[in-house]
């Protein structure tokens, strides 16, 4: 919600912004004199805006954000969402699996190189060596269509699997 004022200006008007910044103060282990030090602001600035007489302004959002990275600024803007982003430990892992996934074996012989791919663009040197073996879940609705291996210099190379060609 906001007001407009001269066309030019806007003032935020944020309802619930003492019990934010009451939250705030609360799980950071902080007083409002020390959470004013912390941000650079007045303690008279906290100290209105807890009481509902003024409300923050961007600055002192800014500097709320700057200095607590962790706070989510969905949450402290609009009070939606948790008080802290989501860490990544509370994400699942990209190559985790869960204990109940057999795991097998597949070779990382490098195939034949596909047709059209020039010599230039022939990096097999990179891979590793053919009797080295990977551990893959087990998943036998799914095969392997082809890998592509993306270069930093932004070239790519594609491999197929032995049969398909």
């Amino acid at each position: 919600m906001y007001l407009h004022l001269k066309r030019t200006c806007y003032i935020f008007i944020f309802p619930d912004m003492k019990e934010r910044l009451s939250k705030i103060i609360t799980s950071e282990g902080l007083t409002p004199s020390l959470l004013a030090e912390e941000i650079g602001v007045q303690r008279s600035g906290i100290s209105h805006i807890l009481s509902g007489r003024n409300y923050p302004s961007f600055d002192f959002l800014q500097k709320l954000l700057e200095r607590f990275p962790k706070l989510n600024a969905e949450w402290l803007i609009l009070g939606k969402g948790n008080i802290y982003k989501p860490t990544v430990s509370d994400s699942p892992e990209l190559f985790t699996f869960p204990a109940s996934v057999e795991k097998t074996t597949v070779s990382t012989a490098v195939p034949e190189k596909p047709p059209g791919l020039s010599s230039e663009d022939d990096h097999q040197e990179k891979l590793p060596e053919a009797n080295s073996k990977i551990l893959l879940p087990a998943e036998p609705k799914k095969t392997i269509e082809k890998m592509i291996v993306l270069y930093t210099d932004k070239t790519f190379a594609m491999y197929y699997p032995e049969s398909l060609l």
